[in-house]
């Protein structure tokens, strides 16, 4: 998407299919927009006059203007004035995506003249999210219209506005937006196709594209390092596992900050078998390697000034005859030996193995792991927040600062020592569940943190927010939803060195 911003009041549209956006706060009239047409300002107060429309969160009207200087006006609802915020705006844009692909609109006309308070860059992230669809094994309908796409948004500021400031910021939010459709795209491809190698081929391609390190160990050279955890995870399936580096290098002395992604590209529970209902969903085990993948396709882009580990341990989980039991002990990359009593506990298995061999090998700064690791999470939390735990309480602010600005937003749950102690194992270090029933986000961290030493280190469970939350408008909960990819690009650029 090309992205213009454009001072002062002279305004000539564009000659494709044009569309006046005009966000409006609840009861906030008459209108202010120096771009409106006078016969279209008073249409529109007749519309607030009679009630049509409020300006409530959610609401939106769009008046076609097949021969006026833009095709059609739209004015969508932000609520409330005082509780607006950058989360309304990609709200308001998600409602208002939806009508631009009904209208065909090609070019966006933003009116944010008369608000300077508004961070118009959010408006731009709806939009670019809430035009994500995912048809790639859908036949095309017979004579059906190719489907159309905003390709043009053009922000109206005024005068005193800082344009080029804008531009910069507007063009970082397209970037990262799409980014986050590329983890959607990663997650929802069908788990006969997005399998570990492909995972491990899709890192390479951003190594081949960028420049950065790519490290891709097979099965022969995680044994021979210990990796027994991913292992005995790996063994039920006929996919290899793939273990999956992408380091990204500004320069020696300077902060290292590694992010860490489960790679389950398709989990059925092992013989500890998942129910059979729903299981298709299991193909977004994934989601969390997707998301550090992606928010590397920024990264390697906005290059800046920290060095920046990714690493994605990856392989299915199944049932083959060589398939993990409960029961099994297995030692992992930092010889803790952990008792299998449940074999769907996989993915702190795997996480185990990738942050050990992380901290010992790159010796990060912090480590920051995302995972659908517990449906527990979505039991405290449902589809809204995710859950945030670990061992550095300012590193955990940090994150959740950063998920309050994008929308991603965490909940810091307790990881106290008597959590901890839940976990220990009766004929091994450690079991990878703890008692049933009993706090199962927590004993989930609790067992990752076995892993990580001194380091500090955040754990993002992000089972309930990864797919299916209802009610966002930029959000289809038909897909994946991208989370973490527009959290970590921004979190880690507010890590990097001054310039």
């Amino acid at each position: 998407m090309r992205v213009t911003v454009l001072k002062g009041p002279e305004i000539a549209y564009a000659e494709a299919e044009t569309c006046l956006v005009i966000p409006v706060y609840e009861r906030d009239f008459p209108l202010m927009s120096n771009a409106l047409v006078n016969e279209d300002e008073l249409i529109l107060q007749a519309l607030f006059d009679k009630e049509v429309f409020l300006g409530k969160t959610g609401e939106a009207y769009c008046l076609p203007r097949p021969t006026g200087p833009y095709k059609a006006v739209l004015i969508v609802g932000l609520g409330k004035k005082e509780a607006c915020s950058a989360e309304a705006l990609r709200r308001a844009a998600g409602v208002a995506a939806e009508l631009f692909r009904k209208h065909r609109v090609t070019h966006v006309y933003l009116d944010a003249s008369h608000h300077p308070e508004w961070p118009v860059t959010a408006f731009l992230e709806g939009i670019v999210l809430g035009q994500y669809d995912f048809d790639v094994y859908k036949k095309p309908e017979p004579d059906s219209p190719a489907p159309i796409k905003v390709q043009d948004l053009t922000i109206l500021v005024s005068n005193t506005a800082d344009g080029a400031a804008l531009q910069q910021e507007a063009q970082l939010a397209v970037l990262i937006c799409l980014s986050a459709n590329g983890a959607r795209h990663l997650a929802n491809t069908a788990p006969n196709e997005m399998n570990p190698s492909a995972l491990a081929a899709f890192a390479q391609g951003i190594a081949d594209e960028s420049g950065c390190e790519c490290t891709i160990l097979d099965e022969m050279q995680m044994a021979s390092l210990g990796m027994n955890a991913l292992l005995g995870v790996a063994r039920g399936s006929a996919q290899p596992p793939k273990f999956i580096v992408l380091r990204y290098h500004y320069r020696d002395d300077a902060r290292t900050i590694a992010i860490v992604g489960k790679g389950i590209t398709f989990d059925s529970g092992g013989i500890s078998i998942k129910p059979a209902e729903n299981m298709h969903e299991m193909k977004y085990d994934m989601c969390g390697a997707a998301a550090v993948l992606c928010t590397m396709l920024s990264i390697v882009e906005f290059k800046p000034k920290l060095n920046v580990v990714c690493v994605v341990p990856s392989s299915e989980n199944m049932t083959g005859d060589a398939a993990q039991r409960p029961g099994d002990i297995v030692k992992a990359y930092n010889g803790t030996t952990i008792e299998i009593l449940n074999t769907d506990a996989e993915g702190r298995l795997v996480l185990a193995d990738a942050l050990a061999y992380t901290v010992d090998k790159y010796k990060p700064d912090a480590i920051v792991d995302l995972a659908t690791l517990t449906g527990s999470v979505v039991v405290a939390l449902g589809h809204y927040a995710a859950g945030v735990l670990g061992n550095n309480e300012a590193l955990i602010t940090s994150l959740c600062e950063t998920g309050e600005k994008t929308g991603e937003r965490l909940w810091h749950l307790p990881l106290w020592e008597e959590y901890e102690r839940l976990i220990d194992g009766t004929h091994a270090d450690v079991a990878n569940i703890g008692p049933r029933g009993e706090a199962g986000v927590i004993t989930g961290a609790a067992f990752l943190k076995r892993f990580v030493g001194d380091t500090p280190w955040a754990h993002l469970d992000i089972a309930g927010t990864a797919w299916g939350a209802k009610n966002v408008p930029y959000l289809s909960d038909k897909h994946a939803s991208g989370f973490g990819v527009r959290l970590l690009v921004h979190w880690l650029l507010s890590q990097q060195e001054p310039s």
